[in-house]
């Protein structure tokens, strides 16, 4: 489950749906193999010099840059110390595995850390262990555990984002080559019908002109069979054999945003929470219970005032001043935190000024972590979208010119052809008269201009239902290697539309989500009868290689759920959607 999968499903559950959302990101992140990257590295050196900084002890600004040194020190130490597990969970397979490994990590890091502080304390600065043992691991474990959360939840969602977006770009590039062909294949139609209906318009003049006989209407009905048959093989012509002159054509990424433009206003609870969580152990360490009941308090205040001067102040701006915006506004209100702690308690100092660094820090953190998350879930919509309207615009098209080639081949075929016969028949046995032949004529005139669209038709042709499914098929097949396998019964039943108009659907959602999943681009298609004593359905099918958890949904969940009843699951090595299409009661 993906951070952004998570967010998107649980968004409309209130406090519970609130805590489960949480509850799977944070599982998604610590199973998703990318837990620890650079930015974490980054990050981390960040708190480890400002809000777990090694000054404890410090009592005067001259001592601060060797309590930074210390810091940086020790937090090289120990990032050499979890590279080799930054590799390890890259190739773990089992996700519990992986989140086992990456949990007992962070806290032996965080359990590790005051130790290393202490050591390398007393050993290059002479500098004896203070404050309570328990106290600062504590807080190391949980503010380590908290802020990796929070960067490995940015990472994880921008790079499953990146991923997805490159492979539904490729897609999308493939079927505008389709698209392509299909205006190409609709042009081509369009010329074919016109050419073949001139010729016979011209024969016919020239039919008329001769005061014909049997032979020669004989030979004009076979020139209209020819026809016919012409239309009908234009009419299943597969595109991939359509001349679209250049090849794919690119679709342009998303532009890369500066780090400021990724920074969405941080929810205050959030901040405080996380803030009160990782500073609580040291502050009832070091003064009252009463006190550090104010204080936390006074953090949530804080962390409210922070949260509307920032989204006041960032109105009408663009993203990089609002996230410019938000950072001042959480940085002027650690000032005014930092302050009130001197006030209410001045021993606390220098401690009490980190509040100056570590509200901004942790906005910022919160605040990217909330960008990757929302903008995953908006750029999968709009590829998603933008990639199943391009795919029913092609089939609508490729449709609708097939479509005018085969009533064109029937009526050609029945109307045309066999008010031939009936004339030949006339004639066989004596000539026709003026007004028959002038009747023929203008039968067959009539009939052509049907045809061709330029006279009213008696009756609007209706698509195939399992057309409509093959067409689909072959649209996507620009894109994806379909095998399709659907049983007798199935393909009876497909007779419906409604029905097939359901099982399209499903296929159509099946085979963009894998595109999604996987960059093998192989699906397959199982349309089965379900069990005959049970009520009469359809079980459908599409399974394609790849891993559920790897990859962002299908539009954050909603087209699948606006299915009914589908189901998204891992089955071995395949993604497989499946669904049932109820089917009517004869």
């Amino acid at each position: 489950m993906t951070p952004a999968r998570a967010y998107a499903e649980a968004r409309r559950g209130g406090a519970v749906g609130s805590a489960r959302r949480v509850a799977r990101i944070w599982w998604g992140t610590l199973t998703s193999g990318r837990f620890f990257s650079g930015w974490s590295a980054a990050v981390s050196l960040l708190i480890a010099v400002t809000v777990l900084g090694a000054y404890r002890s410090v009592n005067s600004t001259v001592e601060y840059l060797p309590a930074i040194g210390i810091s940086v020190l020790v937090w090289a130490v120990l990032v050499v110390l979890v590279l080799p597990v930054a590799w390890a969970e890259r190739r773990i397979r089992r996700r519990r595995r992986r989140a086992l490994l990456v949990l007992v990590t962070v806290v032996g890091v965080g359990a590790a850390r005051p130790l290393l502080n202490d050591a390398a304390g007393f050993v290059l600065l002479h500098e004896p262990s203070t404050g309570s043992w328990v106290e600062r691991v504590t807080t190391n474990v949980v503010i380590w555990l908290i802020v990796l959360s929070l960067v490995a939840t940015a990472t994880v969602a921008y790079h499953t984002t990146r991923d997805a977006s490159a492979r539904l770009r490729v897609a999308l590039s493939d079927l505008s080559e389709a698209d392509r062909r299909a205006d190409a294949y609709a042009r081509r139609s369009r010329l074919l019908l016109h050419g073949e209906v001139a010729k016979l318009r011209t024969e016919l003049t020239q039919l008329v002109a001769a005061d014909p006989g049997f032979d020669e209407v004989s030979a004009f009905s076979q020139s209209v069979r020819a026809v016919s048959h012409d239309l009908e093989d234009a009419a299943v012509l597969p595109l991939s054999e359509i001349p679209a002159g250049t090849g794919p054509v690119d679709v342009p990424a998303a532009p890369r945003r500066p780090l400021l433009a990724r920074l969405r206003p941080p929810s205050p609870v959030v901040v405080s929470i996380a803030y009160v969580v990782g500073s609580l152990p040291y502050t009832l360490t070091t003064v009252s219970t009463a006190l550090a009941l104010i204080a936390v308090v006074l953090v949530f205040a804080c962390g409210f005032v922070a949260d509307a001067v920032a989204r006041r102040s960032s109105r009408r701006r663009s993203a990089t001043a609002r996230g410019g915006a938000i950072l001042f506004a959480w940085f002027a209100t650690g000032v005014l935190f930092a302050s009130a702690a001197i006030l209410l308690a001045p021993q606390t100092l220098p401690t009490a000024l980190v509040p100056i660094l570590a509200f901004p820090l942790l906005a910022a953190i919160v605040g990217v972590s909330s960008d990757a998350i929302h903008s995953a879930i908006v750029q999968m919509r709009r590829l998603s979208r933008a990639l199943a309207a391009q795919t029913d615009a092609v089939a609508t098209r490729t449709t609708r010119a097939r479509l005018e080639l085969r009533s064109a081949a029937e009526q050609l075929h029945g109307r045309v052809q066999g008010r031939c016969v009936l004339f030949a028949a006339t004639v066989d046995e004596r000539a026709a008269t003026a007004e028959e032949l002038e009747a023929f004529a203008a039968t067959i005139t009539l009939a052509l201009a049907e045809i061709e669209g330029t006279a009213p038709t008696r009756a609007a042709a209706a698509t195939a239902p399992s057309n409509a499914l093959a067409q689909m098929i072959e649209t996507w097949s620009h894109v994806l290697e379909i095998s399709s396998d659907i049983d007798e019964e199935s393909r009876i039943a497909l007779g419906r539309e409604d029905v097939t108009r359901r099982v399209v659907d499903i296929a159509s959602e099946g085979f963009l989500n894998a595109v999604k999943h996987s960059g093998a681009r192989q699906a397959t298609l199982e349309v089965t009868h379900g069990d005959p004593d049970a009520a009469p359905e359809l079980r459908v099918e599409v399974s394609s290689p790849g891993r559920l958890g790897s990859a962002l949904p299908l539009t954050a969940g909603r087209g699948i759920a606006n299915l009914g009843g589908a189901q998204l699951f891992q089955r071995g090595r395949d993604v497989v959607l499946e669904a049932r299409v109820p089917l009517p009661v004869a």
